[in-house]
C-alpha cells in the first residue's frame, strides 16, 4: 500500500528523504516549511557576501517546481503548528494532513543573546536566504561592521567581508575563536591570520548593548562603544523542537530530540516506528566520549536523511556514532579539526597526550610552500581528536585522520603511515607524521 509520509523542514534533511521516497518507495510526501526557499546551500552565503558567487539564488540547488515534478506535495512559507501523534496527523496553516510516518527535520534557530538594543534595525542572524538577502541590501564597501562571535559563521562572515576591504570588528566573549573546534594554541594561527587580513579581534569581550533609536549605531563593550552601521550576530544555534516538543517528542540533554541509532524519535521513553528525525534537531551519539552531541554539519545531514530514507523504505538502517570533521575556510586560511579537544577531553575526564608539529604543504623550495600546523591528541595510544591549520591540504588530511580514528589508530601505526610525495604537493616526511612522533616521545619521556 502506498504510505503516507509527512516532513516538516524542507532543508537538507527534509528534501533528501523526499526525495529519495520517491525514487526508491511507494510513497505519497508532504513537505512542511516555513522558509520561503528550500534546497540551497546555506554554507554558500558568506561567499556570496564577499562576492565570489554572484548572488544569493545561485546557491538554490533545486527550484520547488523540479520537486513538485516528482510529486512532492510541497507546502513552503508554511508554519506547522501541531502534531497530533495518537491520530497521526499535521496541522499546518495550509490544512490538517494524515501521515503514517513523520520525518522531523525543523533544524535550528539563531540564538540571540539577551542584549538591550539587539532587536534595533540593521541587526541581523545569517541563517536563510532571506537573512543573507537583507544583509546583501543593507551593506556596501563603506559599511563599518560589527560581527558578534567568532565560530564557524563568524569567522567566515567577517573574513568575507574585509576581503571586500569592509570595516570589521569580530567580538568573541570567550578568550579564543573557534571555541568549540580548536585548542588556543591552533586557534592562535587563525586570530593572527584574520588581524593580518584587517579584522578587529576581541577575544574575552562581551557587548553590553547595542545602541541607536531605530536602527543601530553603535556597539558598547565593557572597553568602549564602536561606530557601526551593521551587526552580524553568530552565536550559535539551538534546535527548533518546540512542535516536537508539544507533540511529546522526548527532549535529550543538547536540547534537540532523542533518537536512536535507526533515528528513530522517542516518546516518553519509547522509540517510535513510524516518527524519525534527522539534521540540527536530532541528538546523535559521539564516537569517542559516546556522549549525545548534535552534528551540525551539512554532510552529516544528507548521510541522517539516507539513514531515515533507507529505513522509511524498508531497508533497516544505522546511523553510527559520529566525529563530526569540519573545516572553516578564512580567506585563505583553513582550519579543520575532527574527534575531541582538549577541553572536550577535560570535561569527559579523558586523559590526551598530544603531539605537534609544523611543517609546510609543499616541499621547502618549491614555490607557494604554506605553513601546515597540525596536533593530534592520544588518549592510551589511541587518536581520539586531530586539528589542521594550513593554507592548503586541510580537508584532506582531516578527512585521513577521521577515517584513522574511526578504525581506531594508534600512534604507532600512525608513525607506520605511508604517505605519497611529490615536492609540489607535500614534504617528503607528511607533518602528520611529526606530529605522531611529538606525541610518541612525550608519552616515552623522552619530550
Amino acid at each position: 500500500m502506498t504510505k503516507k509520509v509527512a516532513i516538516i523542514g524542507a532543508g537538507a534533511v527534509g528534501m533528501t528523504v523526499a526525495t529519495y521516497l520517491k525514487r526508491h518507495a511507494d510513497c505519497d510526501v508532504l513537505v512542511f516549511s516555513s522558509d520561503t526557499h528550500t534546497a540551497y546551500s546555506q554554507c554558500g552565503m558568506p561567499f556570496v557576501l564577499e562576492g565570489i558567487i554572484s548572488d544569493f539564488p545561485d546557491l538554490v540547488v533545486r527550484p520547488p517546481g523540479t520537486f513538485i515534478e516528482m510529486g512532492i506535495d510541497l507546502h513552503l512559507d508554511t508554519e506547522v503548528r501541531h502534531i497530533d501523534a495518537k491520530s497521526q496527523k499535521v496541522i499546518s496553516d495550509s490544512g490538517v494532513f494524515e501521515y503514517d510516518y513523520l520525518v522531523i527535520a525543523t533544524g535550528s534557530t539563531p540564538f540571540i543573546p539577551p542584549i538591550p538594543g539587539i532587536d534595533l534595525g540593521c541587526v541581523f542572524t545569517l541563517h536563510t536566504l532571506s537573512d543573507g538577502m537583507n544583509i546583501k541590501v543593507n551593506i556596501n564597501d563603506n559599511s563599518r561592521v560589527v560581527v558578534i562571535g567568532a565560530g564557524g559563521i563568524g569567522i567566515e562572515v567577517a573574513a568575507s567581508l574585509a576581503r571586500r576591504g569592509i570595516d570589521i570588528t569580530l567580538i568573541e566573549a570567550l578568550p579564543q575563536v573557534l571555541p568549540l573546534t580548536l585548542d588556543p594554541d591552533m586557534a592562535s594561527f587563525v586570530e593572527q591570520h584574520l588581524i593580518s587580513q584587517g579584522i578587529r579581534v576581541m577575544t574575552g569581550t562581551s557587548v553590553d548593548s547595542v545602541n541607536g533609536k531605530e536602527k543601530v549605531e553603535s556597539v558598547s563593550t565593557g572597553e568602549e562603544t564602536l561606530p557601526v552601521d551593521v551587526v552580524i550576530v553568530a552565536t550559535g544555534l539551538r534546535p527548533l523542537t518546540g512542535v516536537a516538543r508539544k507533540a511529546g517528542c522526548d527532549i535529550g540533554p543538547t536540547g534537540a530530540i532523542v533518537t536512536d541509532e535507526r533515528l528513530r524519535v522517542s516518546m516518553n521513553g519509547e522509540f517510535q516506528d513510524n516518527v524519525y528525525s534527522g539534521g540540527e534537531c536530532a541528538q546523535v551519539f559521539d564516537l569517542i566520549t559516546g556522549s549525545p552531541v548534535i552534528s551540525r554539519l551539512g554532510s552529516a545531514a544528507r548521510r541522517m536523511a539516507r539513514v531515515i530514507g533507507e529505513n522509511l523504505a524498508g531497508k533497516e538502517t544505522i546511523y553510527p556514532p559520529t566525529l563530526s570533521p569540519g573545516v572553516v575556510v578564512a580567506g585563505h586560511l583553513v582550519a579543520g579539526s575532527v574527534g575531541i579537544t582538549s577541553h572536550t577531553a577535560k570535561v569527559h575526564d579523558i586523559n590526551i597526550i598530544s603531539g605537534s608539529s609544523k611543517g609546510y604543504t609543499r616541499a621547502g623550495y618549491y614555490p607557494g610552500a604554506k605553513p601546515l600546523f597540525i596536533k593530534l591528541l592520544f588518549s592510551k595510544k589511541k587518536l581520539v581528536g586531530a586539528q589542521v591549520v594550513s593554507g592548503e591540504g586541510v580537508k584532506e588530511r582531516i578527512d585521513a585522520l577521521g577515517l584513522a580514528m574511526r578504525m581506531g589508530a594508534e600512534v604507532d601505526e600512525l608513525l607506520d603511515w605511508e604517505t605519497s610525495y611529490a615536492p609540489p604537493v607535500a614534504m617528503i616526511i607528511d607533518s602528520v607524521t611529526l606530529a605522531a612522533d611529538d606525541a610518541k616521545n612525550k608519552m616515552e619521556g623522552i619530550a
